[in-house]
């Protein structure tokens, strides 16, 4: 288990900051169960156990140390839990019944952790559960895995017919056709550690005394100093039909015509809209820039493709150099697609991703990360 391999100085300070947060359930909640928000349990995890936050990247893992993945979790109550959402992927399994339903269900769970594992570098994986009884929290864990699909058999006893059991011989699940969710019953967890958590009757004098206006004021400029730090870019487009990927740009650049291509060349569409929405976030066309991976590999990139006659200096595309390191590492690495496929829209869902963030640092470098379907309208749909 993750837990046990770290220093017992790093899982004292984890359980006294978790502890702290419990003690001020009363903001919160009235239950005699500590109160643990899951935000505040991702970032403790990863200050205390040295763990790189994965939660802004919307993958199937919260944190990562070293080559291992961990899924984090908190809650009160039965272990029957939520691991996964599937509703922007709704239409592909929309009048699936029974073993086919939950056979394609667990094909894009197994597909969302395969992208994870690939894009962050992740060998193992394992759940970390916080669970909140009254007076106390305890900690489990246990091996997060793919679900083995040639070893499903469904639980026509229980559920309904909006709730579909199955097991694949290691773990029992459930998917909800309303809620689009699946389930999965945490019934083989390994307790490592318990603590008593004494819940204040009034958390608000404490918080008074420890936070003035001046700080609060400082934390409220900080973000908005930062906010045109980051920049979400879709990898699709849009047309009369819906989202798609050009057959012949942008993620299948390889499959343009002109000229014999490498297999693994792509780029990632940087739109007039995008340029504008911030002028100059990126250094100009051809000038080579340090783009750091999710996996951590650091590689050279460069804006390209003349998007003005006027201005050489605009380009309307990201691209590595050379050109195929990026999409190498993309499309055989993450994706494992065989050379000379067809990036669609449709994979992309599949994959759970669509779009990417790139953050600019003050070194001049930059990192990119892949967000989950949906991003980019989230981020500026409202303002288009």
């Amino acid at each position: 288990m993750f837990y046990d391999l770290q220093e017992k100085e790093n899982q004292e300070k984890y359980k006294e900051m978790l502890k702290i947060m419990g003690q001020l359930s009363r903001l919160f909640s009235e239950n005699d169960s500590p109160y643990l928000a899951y935000r505040s349990h991702e970032n403790i995890f990863c200050k205390y156990f040295e763990a790189e936050n994965l939660a802004r990247f919307d993958c199937s893992a919260d944190a990562k140390k070293g080559r291992i993945g961990i899924g984090l979790k908190t809650w009160m109550g039965n272990d029957d839990q939520k691991i996964a959402e599937f509703g922007k992927l709704k239409k592909s399994y929309e009048g699936l019944t029974g073993l086919h339903l939950v056979r394609r269900i667990a094909e894009y769970r197994n597909e969302r952790i395969r992208v994870t594992k690939k894009l962050h570098g992740i060998d193992d994986m394992y759940y970390h559960v916080v669970k909140r009884v009254p007076g106390a929290m305890q900690i489990y864990e246990c091996i997060f895995d793919s679900i083995d699909i040639n070893n499903i058999t469904l639980h026509v006893e229980k559920g309904n017919s909006n709730n579909t059991y199955f097991s694949d011989g290691k773990h029992e699940y459930h998917f909800s056709t309303s809620k689009n969710t699946l389930y999965m019953i945490f019934d083989s967890m390994c307790k490592l550690d318990e603590f008593p958590v004494e819940i204040l009757d009034d958390p608000y004098d404490l918080l008074t005394s420890l936070f003035s206006l001046e700080n609060k004021n400082n934390s409220i400029n900080e973000i908005r100093n930062n906010k045109n730090s980051k920049l979400c870019l879709p990898l699709y487009s849009v047309g009369k039909e819906g989202k798609f990927v050009a057959a012949k740009s942008g993620l299948n650049q390889w499959n343009a015509g002109g000229r014999k291509r490498n297999p693994d060349e792509l780029y990632i569409p940087y739109n007039k809209i995008d340029r504008d929405r911030y002028i100059g976030f990126f250094p100009p066309r051809d000038t080579p820039f340090i783009l750091h991976l999710p996996d951590g590999t650091e590689i050279s990139a460069k804006v390209c493709q003349e998007a003005d006659k006027n201005n050489p200096l605009i380009g309307k595309a990201i691209m590595s150099n050379p050109n195929k390191i990026l999409g190498k590492w993309l499309l055989r690495d993450v994706f494992e697609l065989p050379e000379n496929t067809i990036v669609t829209y449709q994979m992309l869902e599949t994959f759970g991703v669509d779009s990417v963030v790139f953050t600019k640092h003050n070194d001049g470098s930059y990192s990119v990360d892949f967000s989950e379907v949906g991003t980019y309208e989230d981020l500026y749909g409202e303002e288009e």
